[in-house]
């Protein structure tokens, strides 16, 4: 891995947490709030949030989606992470794993995330534009054996590709590359976005081809177009002025996850920035929830516990809210639109 990879993911987590490189949309949830059930017949104690994922089983239905790794401060982050995500019981996904395979020294930065987290669900990652050759593939596969994942992440970021500056924006083809992955690559395969979300028609493209679990990302959180366009040089303002175009482009999360029917499972991330949009996000059918901004300064902060005890906030919501809705398990909470009302235009207004 070049020095530049490597200063482009330091990059990546400076301006991911510049709150004016968001989008000028949002992801659809305060569209959306719970019917308050002041009978609900249960028990705080007996509400339920556990789940099975890939398998395992977590406390929650939480995914801190992938964010860093194959710098030092990647490393760092990712410990972080991997500790506090390992204390509460929710799975854990890491950056794109293409700077190991290319540099054997930035492995750790990876692994360190199963040596912290040696119980919970551990996702590699990586991106469409480089799964194109067999080689790399039994290279993703050696690297996912070392670092004991359970899965692998395929992300598609065709506009952050062309904007980026170092990108690679060759996508042609890239549903065959999927669906050779979900045939043979030997562990489950999830197919994400970055940002800009996936349409009902891609998501049914990718459900066509084998693919199980799907992760929306869509827009309403961190916009990686103006991320990338921060990062252009001066000798480059045609497309720093065609991104500023951009600061709306994609498929709100909420609006996806209302209009999707799927048999496969359904992360939901992409603008869950509260605790309680989780628990919307999984009323409105996802079967996971995924966030990254939210723990992010935390998580390069180095503090561990005040991790914990945020990631515990989202949980204790989440029980909260399925207990002011008189739900006690999960698998009765999950798309259950019943107990979801829009809100009216007033009401927004007043938010």
């Amino acid at each position: 891995m070049t020095r530049d990879i490597e200063q482009r993911k330091d990059d990546h987590l400076k301006l991911a947490q510049n709150e004016a490189l968001r989008f000028s949309i949002s992801a659809g949830f305060q569209h959306w709030r719970f019917i308050h059930n002041a009978l609900p017949e249960i028990n705080l104690a007996a509400v339920n949030t556990s789940t099975t994922f890939l398998g395992k089983r977590l406390s929650f239905p939480l995914l801190i989606s992938s964010m860093s790794g194959g710098s030092h401060q990647g490393s760092q982050l990712n410990n972080t992470l991997a500790l506090a995500a390992e204390s509460v019981g929710c799975a854990l996904g890491v950056g794109s794993i293409r700077a190991a395979l290319e540099q054997e020294s930035v492995r750790d930065s990876f692994l360190i995330a199963r040596e912290k987290a040696p119980t919970t669900v551990l996702l590699a990652n990586i991106g469409l534009a480089q799964i194109k050759t067999a080689q790399l593939m039994e290279q993703a596969a050696r690297f996912c054996e070392a670092l004991q994942a359970d899965g692998l992440i395929i992300h598609l970021n065709p506009l952050q590709e062309a904007f980026q500056a170092e990108g690679e924006p060759q996508f042609k083809d890239g549903l065959a590359a999927i669906t050779r992955y979900v045939k043979e690559f030997p562990l489950p395969v999830i197919v994400k976005e970055v940002g800009q979300g996936l349409s009902l028609d891609v998501i049914q493209r990718l459900v066509d081809a084998g693919v199980q679990t799907i992760d929306i990302a869509g827009a309403g959180g961190t916009n990686w177009i103006a991320i990338e366009s921060a990062r252009l040089g001066a000798d480059q303002p045609i497309l720093k002025m065609a991104a500023q175009e951009f600061s709306a482009w994609g498929e709100p999360t909420a609006e996806v996850l209302e209009q999707l029917h799927t048999e496969a499972t359904v992360i939901a991330s992409g603008g869950l920035t509260r605790p309680l949009d989780l628990a919307k996000a999984l009323a409105l059918g996802a079967d996971l929830g995924a966030a990254a901004g939210p723990f992010l300064k935390l998580g390069l902060s180095g503090d561990v516990a005040q991790l914990i005890e945020l990631l515990k906030v989202w949980r204790r919501t989440l029980e909260l809210a399925m207990f002011g809705t008189g739900i006690s398990r999960i698998s009765e909470f999950i798309g259950n639109l019943k107990i979801l009302s829009r809100v009216t235009d007033r009401e927004s207004k007043h938010e």
